[in-house]
């Protein structure tokens, strides 16, 4: 039979194992911040949406985006517009990995780096949240909530 002394000592052992766990999950992830993370408010029935955010690495290797999931969208890309001298004009283009140099920021922003959201599930408006789950190259993956918002693309 147990005393309550030794389940009381069992419960906090239980709770430091766990918050140590935590902290090191949080370690592997410390060195890159993701912030300012949104979506453009688009009109209803629109096929593909855009999103954007910041990302920041802290370390002292290179990290590199391969992919992100989410279930409101049926899918999602990384594309990047650049000019097209050439043509004159600007050209969007899929990026099947996209690297964050160490110790530097990378944003993904309009008429840059973007992520194309294909075929919302449902009218997004602003002040909405969307889950998303960005996959890094060293198979680290992140949760990241977007809030949508207007901005001045908006129609």
């Amino acid at each position: 039979m147990f005393s309550m002394s030794m389940i009381i000592r069992r419960f906090y052992l239980s709770c430091r194992v766990l918050l140590c766990s935590f902290m090191l999950a949080g370690c592997a992830e410390a060195g890159l911040e993701i912030s300012d993370a949104w979506i453009a408010e688009a009109p209803p029935n629109v096929m593909a949406q855009a999103g954007y955010l910041t990302l920041k690495n802290g370390t002292a290797r290179p990290a590199s985006l391969i992919g992100v999931t989410s279930d409101a969208f049926k899918s999602v890309q990384i594309h990047q517009t650049q000019h097209d001298a050439a043509m004159g004009m600007m050209k969007m283009s899929h990026a099947k990995e996209v690297v964050i140099p160490a110790g530097s920021t990378l944003q993904f922003k309009p008429g840059g780096y973007h992520l194309m959201l294909m075929q919302p599930k449902s009218a997004l408006k602003a002040g909405d949240q969307v889950e998303m789950t960005l996959t890094f190259a060293d198979g680290a993956e992140s949760r990241v909530t977007f809030t949508v918002r207007r901005n001045k693309f908006t129609l």
